[in-house]
């Protein structure tokens, strides 16, 4: 299992995780990554719009980036 971490990140605003999740996988991330996204999309006062959720290793490498849009 490895460690993923998921930061928010819009315009000069930046919202990073800490914590982090366990996940048997990169494409396991980046699938929870895009749950994320979907939930952001839905919210009802669409304040989310135009950030993205970034996933990274413990290491600080990114996988992907998912804009809410």
């Amino acid at each position: 299992m490895t460690r993923f971490f998921f930061d928010y990140m819009g315009g000069d605003q930046s919202l990073y995780d800490y914590r982090g999740h366990e996940f048997r996988s990169p494409q396991a991330a980046i699938d929870f990554a895009g749950a994320i996204v979907e939930d952001l999309k839905n919210s009802l006062d669409k304040a989310w719009m135009g950030w993205c959720i970034e996933v990274r290793n413990a290491a600080g490498v990114r996988f992907s980036t998912l804009p809410v849009n």
